[in-house]
Formats: structure tokens, sequence, C-alpha cells
């Protein structure tokens, strides 16, 4: 059975402030706008994608937006902020707690409509959100089910495999630098984890990594011919051995 591997380091649980919102229009199952024009992007999930520049929609991506849609879409909720409020879009980031006390991205994760994401410092749901998300992976609901999103072998990745991406394979090698550590799963594609956060939430020796299968999540970028995935969180990792 894959485990997610972590450092054991507890992070705080005391949010940084709420501020209660009128929600005018849900864009897709993990952004949405306010009646005041600010927009918001949920803090620890990432959910399927509509298709840009003629690319389709991603499977599931309408079912995730008309169910954030029935939770809180032109109704007052509670935004819920963590140590990070903002990020590099200028989206307020946040996570919502509904009337009824449960939080939104929970839900979502609980009925397979999202995945589960660690970007610190705003890891205060981490251990729900990934509860959440193995209660759905377990009974097999929403993307979980869903063939497109069986993670991808990292050699047969191309240019353009970016974005969202689960990949899976063996690290073949490690390396450092003074900003980051690296481990390539493929000649193409490395790994990267800022030094910073290795420091902070991993354990033991990169060395041991090498030669161990491993399923990774997040956002596939590419620069000058090859492909990066960028880790700054153990919970992005699953290891199969």
């Amino acid at each position: 059975m894959s485990a997610f591997l972590f450092s054991g380091i507890l992070v705080s649980t005391a949010s940084v402030a709420d501020e209660t919102v009128a929600v005018r229009h849900v864009l897709d199952g993990d952004s949405f706008v306010l009646a005041d024009d600010r927009q918001v992007r949920l803090i620890g999930i990432n959910a399927p994608e509509f298709g840009k520049d003629g690319a389709p929609n991603q499977p599931l991506a309408r079912t995730a937006r008309e169910r954030l849609v029935n939770l809180i879409e032109k109704k007052r909720v509670a935004l819920v902020f963590e140590q990070e409020r903002q990020d590099h879009y200028g989206r307020l980031l946040a996570r919502v707690r509904l009337a009824d006390g449960s939080d939104a991205g929970e839900r979502l994760l609980r009925e397979g409509l999202a995945w589960a994401i660690a970007i610190p410092p705003n890891l205060e749901k981490l251990s729900a959100n990934l509860a959440a998300e193995n209660e759905a992976r377990a009974a097999l609901r929403g993307v979980w089910n869903e063939p497109a999103y069986t993670p991808k072998p990292a050699d047969s990745l191309t240019r353009r495999d970016t974005g969202f991406l689960l990949i899976e394979g063996k690290i073949l090698r490690h390396g450092q630098g003074r900003h980051l550590m690296y481990f390539d799963l493929s000649p193409n594609l490395t790994l990267t984890v800022p030094r910073a956060d290795w420091n902070k939430y991993f354990t033991g020796k990169p060395s041991v990594w090498v030669g161990r299968r491993i399923i990774a999540r997040g956002w596939v970028t590419e620069s000058k011919g090859r492909l990066r995935l960028r880790v700054a969180h153990p919970a992005m990792l699953t290891w199969r051995d």
C-alpha cells in the first residue's frame, strides 16, 4: 500500500483571520468571484480544469464547478485565511467555511472532485484534506475512477505535457544546487524541491530516494526543452515501494 511521506513537523492550526463575504460567481471547481469583484482561489485543493485556447475540458471539470456552484454561489460564506493571503495572480487564497460549519474544499475532496495539494505555508487543513481524499480514493469516486487521471509514466511525457499532472516513475539520480534539490525521473523530467522547504518539511538524506518509485503531483512546466515539477511538501509525493 502506498503512503504519504511526512516529516512529522507540526503546523499551526490558528487561522489568520475570517471574513464573511457574498459569492457572485463560481469560475471552476477551485476559484470564484466575490460580489466586490475580488477573485478567490481555494487553499489546499486543485480541481479539474476547463480547456483554454481550444483545448477540451478535463474530465469532471464541469461537475466540479457545478458542485461548487451548489455549495457557495449566490450565498454568504466565511473566508478563512492562512499565512499567505494572496497568490502571484493577485487572487485571495482562502478556505471556505459553509453555513453548516463544513469546509467547501474538503467536501469536494471527499466527493472525488479535486486533488489535495500542499503549498507552504498554507497547510492548516492538510491532514483533514488528505483524509477526505483518501476516502474518495478508497471508494473510487470522481477523479479516482477516471482513466484520464491515471498517473502518467515519467518517461512518456513530452514538452507539451504541462499543467497539473500525476506522474509515476523511478528516481534515477539526484543533485543539489544552492537553492534547489533535484531528482530526475527521466532524461526529460526533474522534480525540484526548494532547499528551504526540504530543510523544513522533509527528512532523511536525498540519496535514499534514488532507485525508489514514486507518484508526484503538481504543476509541470517546460523550460529549455526540459520538464520540471516543483514539490514543496512531501504530501505531494506518494511512494510506491
